[in-house]
């Protein structure tokens, strides 16, 4: 309850707020609670507020997919924070809005899940670093202010809502593969996205042949278990030091869809 606390504190002094979420699961990084604290934050404000949908790790989304997300999400940006892709494009939106709400120094909120790429979007759009940005999940551990130039931004830890799965969390990188407790079934639906969007990516990857990628989410796992030399004795695969390391690389945008 402690981070929704922040959450409603930062959408209570912000003007303008900016939810992000993960290009790679839009669905799934984003939550109801959230549109539920905005909306009533609207009717109890005496000043007008603005939300915009920000989708990070663009360049983790191949470019097909990226057209149909923009198509599902006419309204929303889509950036890469780390690469800085679609900055320039929402930091000209934000003066924008700005302007209208007739905002000399307009605040800015920043919300949504751990390891989302909250202070790293915050850091290019003030173009240097001023958060403390980290591939750990809960590295932000309260309010801080950013200045931009004419911006004021507002930093909030990341948000995990209580009906949210772990094995939900891990997949958009807010719950480290070490902390849930079958990072093997997670392992075998993330095969299973990546057979079903773009299964030339285990290939480059994991140097699996076509004939490999066509067989079970099970089978393709022991494969690149084996391939990785992650053998146990007897030449047995060690199915969880696998599992962790695909679960890894998923996170740390090793992987693609």
């Amino acid at each position: 309850m402690y981070f929704w606390k922040l959450v409603a504190e930062v959408i209570d002094k912000a003007d303008i707020i900016l939810f992000i979420a993960d290009a790679r699961m839009p669905e799934l990084s984003q939550h109801k609670d959230f549109e539920d604290l905005f909306s009533r934050a609207l009717v109890n404000s005496e000043t007008p507020k603005e939300k915009v949908l920000v989708f990070n790790k663009m360049d983790l989304v191949s470019a097909e997919r990226l057209k149909e997300l923009k198509k599902s999400f006419p309204e929303a940006f889509f950036v890469s924070a780390i690469n800085n892709l679609g900055i320039a494009e929402l930091r000209r939106y934000i003066h924008i809005l700005g302007k209208r709400m007739k905002r000399n120094f307009p605040k800015i909120g920043v919300v949504g899940y751990p390891n989302i790429g909250k202070s790293a979007l915050i850091n290019v759009l003030a173009r240097r670093a001023r958060t403390r940005v980290s591939d750990k999940p809960g590295t932000t551990r309260g309010i801080q202010w950013v200045k931009a130039g004419s911006l004021r931004i507002l930093d909030t830890p990341g948000v995990i809502p209580l009906k949210v799965r772990e094995d939900e969390l891990a997949l958009i990188g807010s719950k480290r593969a070490e902390k849930i407790s079958h990072p093997d079934k997670l392992a075998l639906k993330i095969i299973s996205i990546i057979k079903k969007d773009d299964p030339v990516i285990l290939n480059k990857r994991y140097g699996l042949l076509e004939i490999e990628i066509e067989k079970e989410p099970w089978e393709i796992l022991e494969i690149i278990g084996r391939k990785r030399g992650f053998l146990s004795k007897g030449g047995v695969v060690n199915e969880m030091k696998t599992a962790l390391m695909i679960v890894h690389e998923w996170q740390k945008g090793k992987l693609r869809v």
